[in-house]
């Protein structure tokens, strides 16, 4: 009873805008994707503020590609720095 009153409190308090800017093409695409899933836009984004508050999580994993940095080594270095990455192989296999 009290979840249900819950539910029901919140549907009716007061409501607030977000206005977020984004390319037309993104929305365009998003909108397009979510129409064939019977959603529209405004409602997927409360689905998705909504799992985030009730979870404290982003709902999906956030990953980034890590930063390479090429760095000009001599040819001995070169050399020593593909041994041990051979000898790291070898260690990481046979545990």
């Amino acid at each position: 009873m009290v979840c249900i009153t819950n539910t029901i409190q919140s549907m009716t308090s007061a409501s607030t805008t977000l206005q977020v800017r984004l390319p037309r093409a993104l929305r365009d695409n998003a909108s397009s994707a979510l129409e064939e899933m019977g959603l529209d836009l405004p409602t997927a984004v409360r689905l998705y503020l909504t799992k985030v508050a009730k979870t404290r999580r982003i709902p999906f994993p956030l990953e980034a590609e890590p930063i390479a940095e090429v760095l000009e080594v001599d040819r001995a270095t070169q050399l020593r720095m593909d041994r041990i990455a051979k000898s790291w192989k070898k260690t990481k296999s046979r545990q």
